[in-house]
């Protein structure tokens, strides 16, 4: 097989638009005690680092989420069961004799679940002393709906990332 320049060029320019594709963003700012979004959109996390303020320790806490809310709720929902069991059937006749009769089958209730608020499962902790940084770190994962976070006192944040198309 022969190449000639233009298709050479060609490749070069198709595997460098692929590589600039994947170039990544850094996002580095500050957060307050509680929940903070910092993407609304999926994302791929290269690196997340995490730093006390010198008024104290942190810990932040990272859920793919896209608001703020950390727990989320189940509807009451209702479900059919149904069971093998033994009907007993007691007649008194005319006669004024009883009868008895036993037969097997499928007796059907209902039960209800109660609804229920559950947390949102967390991606990732990091802890990090007063005015100390905690990072980079190395972290390889994706998230479907974006980026919350959680702080447990003011501290900064620095995540370095690849925004994810959806198809």
């Amino acid at each position: 097989m022969k190449l000639n320049v233009k298709s050479l060029i060609t490749a070069a320019a198709l595997l460098a638009s692929a590589l600039l594709a994947q170039a990544q963003s850094v996002y580095s700012g500050s957060l307050s005690a509680g929940t903070t979004l910092l993407f609304a959109y999926p994302v791929a996390i290269s690196s997340v680092s995490v730093a006390g303020t010198a008024a104290g320790a942190t810990t932040v806490t990272l859920f793919d989420n896209s608001t703020t809310a950390t727990t989320y709720t189940n509807a009451a929902y209702t479900t059919a069961l149904t069971y093998a069991t033994n009907i007993t059937s007691i007649i008194t006749n005319s006669a004024g004799n009883q009868q008895t009769n036993t037969f097997t089958g499928y007796y059907t209730t209902t039960a209800t679940t109660a609804a229920n608020t559950n947390t949102f499962p967390s991606v990732a902790a990091y802890t990090a002393g007063a005015s100390l940084v905690n990072g980079p770190n190395v972290v390889g994962f994706n998230t479907v709906r974006g980026l919350a976070v959680t702080a447990t006192t003011n501290a900064t944040i620095t995540v370095t990332y690849r925004r994810l198309t959806v198809p």
